[in-house]
């Protein structure tokens, strides 16, 4: 993989994971909760971001403390209105989300390669 490639990948984990905190910034659980088109997004960005965490699984370019091996499963994240599963464990990985996109964003390999 081409490193413009890598940081363009990289760019839509951290693009896509802004997006999910910019729905669920103040949110508590009970709101996330009740909010249907919140969730369903939320769940559309995961995906997002688990396709772009997946082609990126293999690549020799990134530094060891991105580890988006985590993230790889979220690809397959589905939002079921009817089931309701899942919806603690989405909402408590948020913190995580960030911490994620953060790391990346100030990783040499990212700082370096903006353009």
């Amino acid at each position: 993989m081409q490193l413009q490639e890598t940081i363009q990948h990289l760019n839509r984990i951290v693009d896509n994971i802004a997006q999910v905190n910019a729905q669920t910034d103040g949110m508590t659980y009970e709101d996330f909760r009740k909010n249907e088109p919140v969730k369903e997004t939320v769940f559309e960005y995961l995906q997002e971001i688990g396709q772009a965490a997946r082609e990126l699984s293999n690549n020799q370019k990134l530094p060891g403390e991105i580890n988006l091996e985590p993230l790889v499963a979220f690809r397959n994240a589905r939002y079921n209105q009817e089931a309701e599963t899942g919806q603690q464990q989405v909402f408590n990985l948020l913190p995580d989300l960030r911490q994620i996109a953060e790391t990346i964003e100030t990783s040499d390999l990212y700082q370096n390669n903006l353009s």
